[in-house]
């Protein structure tokens, strides 16, 4: 019987419902408690789900004319793909994850994540995806899954005379630099005089379009100035940046991998943890040494 898939519709709100419903009480059922499919099962209510196509790109599978399967991306994030439980292990899941990834490159996304459930991660392996941590809510357990798509920005090291007047306007724009020893134009030339090939940029063309600074001291490894233009951001550019230099750093050797975040800033906050960091009982200090910054 063939499948089509297609763009998710008002008037499909009913038929998501029900094949979410159908699978979560069948499929997911056999590893998780009668609790915890009860409260998820809120989400997807023909009600809920109507309010869902409004934030998300959400497709659905049909075979003679019913809805036999969905999937949603949110961002660079898989959400809700379930297949009616009678034709699981079909294929169709595979259609619907096809599209995902054709609609995530198109939009510039270069990871992918998926929270997956306990039932669906074998599905989420055989497709490429791997686990990069566990979240739990209450004795929900949820994992997180990543794939690398092919890019259509990619990411290299920084060159000085073609990147620097960009990357100063990109920096200026996302950091908002005030003080004379965070200058984009002094922070360059440090890092350049260090000279450890932890400088990467994400171009569109010619364009700059992100950065990050990454480095090693032989022991712990840290991570700055992580921006993405306006334009790119929620694709997965930011992820990619910070797995670029995760990788650089882990093949010198790195054992851990620090960061700073402005107080308040919850937004970055979730961010990185999302990408696996975690915030750390500590106290940050520092302390400028005046005679190495420029006077204005």
């Amino acid at each position: 019987m063939s499948t089509v898939v297609r763009l998710a519709q008002a008037a499909d709100a009913q038929g998501i419902s029900q094949v979410i419903l159908a699978a979560l009480h069948s499929s997911n059922a056999r590893d998780y408690p009668a609790d915890v499919i009860a409260r998820v099962a809120t989400h997807f209510t023909p009600d809920a789900v109507l309010e869902l196509l409004n934030r998300r790109i959400v497709l659905v599978a049909i075979q003679d004319e019913l809805i036999v399967a969905t999937a949603a991306l949110d961002a660079n994030v898989v959400r809700s793909v379930f297949v009616n439980p009678e034709l699981q292990g079909q294929g169709i899941g595979r259609l619907l994850m096809i599209e995902i990834e054709l609609r995530a490159r198109e939009a510039g996304v270069t990871v992918l994540s998926v929270p997956s459930s306990l039932t669906a991660e074998p599905f989420y392996s055989k497709l490429g995806f791997h686990t990069v941590r566990d979240v739990y809510h209450g004795n929900e357990r949820t994992l997180v899954m990543e794939k690398t798509l092919l890019s259509r920005h990619p990411i290299g090291a920084y060159r000085d005379r073609q990147h620097r007047a960009q990357v100063i306007e990109l920096w200026q724009q996302a950091f908002g630099y005030d003080t004379a020893h965070n200058l984009p134009s002094l922070a360059i030339d440090k890092k350049l005089a260090v000279n450890d090939g932890l400088f990467f940029v994400a171009t569109d063309k010619k364009a700059v379009i992100g950065t990050i600074l990454a480095g090693y001291d032989g022991h712990r490894g840290w991570l700055y100035s992580v921006a993405v233009h306006a334009d790119y951001r929620r694709h997965g550019l930011g992820s990619s940046l910070v797995r670029h230099a995760e990788q650089a750093l882990t093949a010198l050797g790195c054992m851990k991998i620090n960061l700073q975040i402005t107080g308040g800033n919850d937004v970055v906050v979730g961010f990185y943890e999302a990408l696996g960091y975690g915030v750390e009982p500590r106290i940050s200090m520092g302390k400028k040494i005046a005679g190495n910054i420029p006077q204005s």
